[in-house]
């Protein structure tokens, strides 16, 4: 994978991890990598994710596998950005708090 490539996926988990208001440690935790130093690596796009690993990181987040690899592709049609907007990171935190809401009430 490039380096560019790697880094927008990191920037990408970033946001995400931050919305669900995780650290990096309870992202690690949730997601069975090593510790922080793993996820902090992770996301500032120096090391690379095992297509192994992405289901876990996935579900720790409340996303999918494939969310996380189209975040890696580039077409004409779907210019990859770097990182969220800041509409889109709004909606991601609100979900994020609604997902919050109903584990919490048991729905």
């Amino acid at each position: 994978m490039e380096e560019e490539k790697l880094k927008r996926l990191g920037n990408y988990i970033r946001n995400l991890r931050e919305a669900e208001g995780l650290s990096q440690e309870e992202l690690a935790k949730k997601s069975g990598f090593a510790g922080r130093a793993a996820i902090s690596a992770l996301e500032k796009g120096k090391n690379n994710i095992s297509v192994d690993r992405l289901p876990d990181l996935a579900f720790a987040l409340h996303t999918t596998p494939g969310e996380l690899m189209d975040v890696l592709i580039e077409t004409e049609d779907k210019p990859f950005t770097y990182g969220l907007s800041a509409e889109n990171l709004a909606r991601l935190k609100s979900y994020a708090d609604y997902l919050r809401s109903t584990q919490e009430n048991g729905s």
